[in-house]
């Protein structure tokens, strides 16, 4: 069963949002582009699925 991702996409007034879905919290992505607006929302779920990953690509 795959996992649920922690952000949602939708768009208000074109604008695209990123939706918490724990908490609700509703975030601007700051942009109109769609695929861009795509690739925040898997750079958010990626980093909270392996934050240690990410840490240690920081390092390096």
């Amino acid at each position: 069963m795959p996992m649920k991702t922690k952000y949602t996409l939708f768009r208000r007034n074109g604008i695209d949002y990123s939706q918490d879905t724990a908490t609700g919290q509703q975030k601007s992505l700051r942009t109109r582009d769609e695929a861009e607006a795509l690739e925040l929302i898997h750079a958010c779920n990626e980093a909270h699925r392996q934050p240690v990953l990410n840490l240690q690509l920081a390092r390096a």
